[in-house]
């Protein structure tokens, strides 16, 4: 019985279901029709039987014939594609190389066999095969895309397939040739500005002047048809430039030799100029890339000049040059013109709040006195964001001193000891016409408000005379008066003031000893970066009350912090020239300590740069750098995260210990003294 309905014996097609069922319903109807056709007539009946069954046996023989074609070209078609597999897997332009469970090879591709000439690898490893392409093999195991990397001399698209032991690898060259054509031949735009041309040719002879204008295109021109660039003078300060990144590429890799070339020959004629570029690349429109080296050679006369900016969207900013302290170029004039808009935005607002920079120093603190004053002369209500908690112990005596005399009763924001504010006050007394303005800073990220900066971002002015970094405001301010070659914003302030009526609000004797302990501080004692405009300002101040015994007793430091500064120059090691303090990483020093101790190592004899490194207190390394000009600090802690001047600069950094963060430090000065 078992073999009678044995469900291999039946015909082909009842082993298909589909086809099984439409015959079994095609016979059962054929069936019951000639049972009813002999039931109703005998003769009509055996002729439908008759039709019936010859129409079965040629239903039967055609679905056998149709199902058996079917099988046929079905297998045909399982071939061929079993086929066409094997035959892909020897043929297709795809590199494949088979392991087996000892990481030996098991098999390999004729396409793969071709970049090993007829070398027998079978049983090898691929560390016995090639080293390199072990080692890339073994770096990307684990990816889930593919990969690009280079074996011998070309380029190949790598996947490793680790559960199947699988590598496959595709040649590249090709496209990857044209993709470094399309990217070597995208255009840069650039601006370039001679600084100081006009201080410089100021008192010269036509003459002169015509040969210096000569010379800097000249030399211009043979420095952008070394490196096939397009020049164009537009002005007599000011050149546009164009070229393939190709040109932009070797101009970077020669640091921008121009630049050095014509300081360094113009300064033996007695003429000395320096040149500002800001180079932009990236972009698909044309437009969009003139604005960003717009934005870029603004960034370098705000960072002082003497430096070349390049940049893009997708990248961060690269500084060449500024080994030079920047060349005093503001006037009386622009002092005054700043002086005069600021006292007009002022007028036009509700109130004035005042911010310095984090962890304020008496220059922030001075310079935010001066603006407060300004205000005053003005009749507007103004408000200086201090907080209180994070300040050092000369601001605290200041404060200390400021509130020793009871407050008038006045209108918020017109009495001094009535006007410093923390920012939680500060945000409840912002109108809708508030102005805001940035002493001692220009950055959102040091900035001691950043809440009420994020609020008023549309109306700001700021004052400050560090070098711009990359990242500074979210939004373009109302104003900006950055000059980095003054010696501190408590000197711009004071210029400012001298061109207010302060017949009804003259500056008092505490706001003038504040603005010259800022300047004092910043100058340490007037040794450094001054001019005689830092000395026209001091003699205002002195003129105006302010006591140099004040200073001094603000400056007093306690014993502790006597000691921990001694102690961290005891820890200094020398380093091609840089002294190096490395501090504990389990001892925590304050930022002023720290920076007082750089500022002492320049004492040293032969110590033309210093580095303070120390644990602060909320869990970050911070670093202090000071130079005597001769080392630029600023471009060595910009590499790290930081910013300033090329004489003082510092930065922070997360998540490494002091000696990590020495590690780094001093690598970065090995590859800068390779450089020069």
């Amino acid at each position: 019985m078992k073999k009678l309905f044995n469900f291999k014996t039946l015909p082909i097609f009842f082993q298909n279901s589909k086809l099984g069922t439409v015959t079994l319903l095609l016979l059962f109807v054929s069936v019951m029709s000639g049972i009813f056709a002999l039931m109703n007539n005998l003769v009509f009946g055996l002729i439908w039987v008759i039709v019936v069954v010859v129409g079965l046996v040629y239903s039967t023989q055609a679905l056998k014939e149709v199902n058996e074609n079917a099988q046929e070209y079905l297998s045909g078609l399982g071939y061929r594609i079993s086929r066409s597999e094997q035959e892909a897997l020897i043929r297709m332009p795809i590199g494949i190389i088979l392991l087996n469970d000892t990481e030996k090879i098991d098999w390999i591709n004729p396409y793969m066999q071709a970049y090993l000439d007829k070398r027998d690898v079978l049983g090898m490893t691929l560390a016995d095969l090639d080293q390199s392409l072990a080692t890339d093999v073994k770096n990307y195991s684990d990816a889930k895309e593919t990969n690009t990397i280079t074996w011998q001399n070309k380029q190949f698209s790598l996947y490793v397939q680790q559960n199947l032991r699988v590598i496959y690898m595709m040649d590249i060259s090709e496209y990857a040739a044209i993709a470094t054509e399309y990217e070597d031949h995208q255009l840069f735009s650039g601006l370039i500005s001679v600084d100081n041309y006009e201080e410089v040719t100021e008192g010269m002879g036509e003459s002169e002047t015509s040969t210096l204008r000569t010379y800097v295109t000249g030399a211009l021109g043979d420095w952008a048809a070394k490196h096939h660039i397009y020049l164009r003078r537009l002005n007599t300060l000011h050149y546009v430039m164009f070229g393939y990144q190709t040109s932009l590429s070797a101009a970077e890799k020669d640091k921008f030799s121009i630049l050095k070339a014509i300081r360094e020959a113009t300064a033996q004629q007695n003429s000395p100029v320096t040149l500002s570029m800001g180079i932009a690349y990236g972009e698909q429109d044309i437009i969009s890339l003139a604005k960003m080296a717009q934005t870029n050679l603004d960034l370098a006369l705000g960072r002082g000049g003497d430096q070349v900016v390049v940049n893009s969207n997708q990248t961060a900013a690269r500084f060449y040059g500024g080994a030079t302290n920047p060349m005093e170029k503001r006037t009386r004039v622009r002092a005054r013109m700043i002086s005069q808009t600021v006292a007009e935005l002022m007028e036009q607002s509700d109130n004035v709040m005042i911010v310095g920079h984090a962890t304020p120093d008496l220059d922030a603190i001075g310079a935010g006195l001066g603006i407060w004053r300004m205000a005053q002369t003005k009749n507007k209500a103004a408000f200086l964001i201090i907080d209180e908690k994070t300040v050092y112990s000369d601001i605290t005596s200041l404060l200390a001193e400021i509130r020793k005399n009871p407050p008038d009763i006045v209108a918020p924001g017109s009495n001094i000891n009535d006007s410093i504010v923390d920012e939680s006050r500060a945000l409840k007394l912002v109108r809708d016409n508030t102005l805001l303005i940035l002493v001692d800073h220009a950055s959102a990220a040091i900035t001691s408000a950043p809440h009420l900066l994020e609020k008023m971002a549309n109306r700001v002015v700021a004052i400050d005379h560090h070098r711009l970094a990359e990242k500074g405001l979210a939004e373009k301010p109302l104003l900006s008066y950055v000059e980095p070659y003054a010696s501190s914003t408590s000197e711009l302030v004071v210029e400012m003031l001298q061109y207010q009526d302060q017949s009804h609000a003259p500056i008092t004797k505490l706001e003038a000893t504040a603005m010259l302990g800022g300047i004092q501080i910043d100058t340490k004692n007037f040794t450094l970066r001054t001019g005689t405009r830092t000395f026209d300002a001091a003699s205002y101040l002195r003129a105006n009350g302010a006591d140099s015994n004040l200073i001094q007793s603000f400056m007093k430091e306690k014993f502790t912090d006597f000691k921990a500064r001694t102690h961290l120059i005891n820890l200094a090691v020398i380093h091609t020239g840089s002294a190096i303090v490395t501090g504990e990483n389990n001892m925590t020093y304050s930022g002023l300590i720290t920076a007082q101790a750089a500022d002492e190592l320049l004492q040293i004899s032969g110590v033309e740069a210093s580095y303070v490194i120390t644990k602060r207190v909320d869990g970050r390394v911070g670093i202090s750098a000071r130079s005597t000009g001769q080392h630029n600090v600023q471009r060595v802690m910009e590499s790290m995260g930081g910013g300033g001047h090329l004489s003082n600069a510092a930065t922070q950094i997360s998540d490494m210990t002091t000696e990590e963060v020495t590690e780094q430090l001093q690598h970065i000065l090995t590859e800068n003294i390779e450089e020069q």
